[in-house]
């Protein structure tokens, strides 16, 4: 197979993976991923990605965990039965590897968008090296990218803007993708 065609085999082969085995990953396999998204293109080279890596053992796993919880119970306007409290502690604990990723910001609002494109730029090149090494990779900008002191709670700047929160590990799961044929979405002029 010649590179191009392994390259459209792992983009085809890429899925946002939610369920994850118990088996940690290397921190060497992290830091690959890392520097992958330091490489994506940006423009005015203002390299504007920022990652927080929260791994298996980390303590501020229960900070992240209460943290949803509060945004539920929040957001619901009623307090959530146990179970449904212990089910989101178990999730956050029992996740193998969180990176959190942020985009810088700027008073420019062009440049801001720039970089936010920038980092999904990143984004997608950290999933296609999380898939070549055989790691699963699910992108959420759902809850766990909604806590309200977020920026304080990962002691980072607070004018960085969430992109998303990856979470890494070996999948648990195999799901079959289809998409459209490309031409059902191009015009040609």
């Amino acid at each position: 197979m010649n590179i191009t065609s392994e390259l459209l085999n792992i983009i085809k082969n890429r899925r946002n993976t939610k369920r994850f085995t118990n088996k940690d990953v290397s921190k060497d396999d992290i830091e690959l991923i890392l520097e992958s998204g330091v490489w994506a293109p940006n423009h005015r080279n203002t390299e504007p990605w920022r990652f927080v890596v929260v791994d298996r053992n980390s303590k501020i796993k229960n900070s992240i965990a209460n943290e949803m919880i509060s945004l539920q119970e929040s957001s619901s306007n009623t307090n959530l039965p146990i179970d449904q409290k212990n089910s989101i502690k178990q999730s956050v604990e029992m996740a193998p590897c969180y990176i959190f990723v942020f985009s810088t910001t700027s008073d420019n609002p062009e440049i801001t968008e720039e970089n936010y494109g920038a980092v999904c730029c990143a984004i997608q090149n950290m999933q296609l090296t999380a898939t070549s090494l055989g790691l699963g990779i699910g992108w959420s900008t759902g809850k766990i990218a909604k806590i309200k002191n977020l920026r304080t709670l990962l002691d980072i700047d607070p004018s960085f803007k969430i992109v998303g929160v990856l979470t890494l590990g070996y999948s648990n799961s195999d799901m079959e993708k289809n998409r459209e044929d490309y031409n059902n979405f191009t015009k040609w002029l």
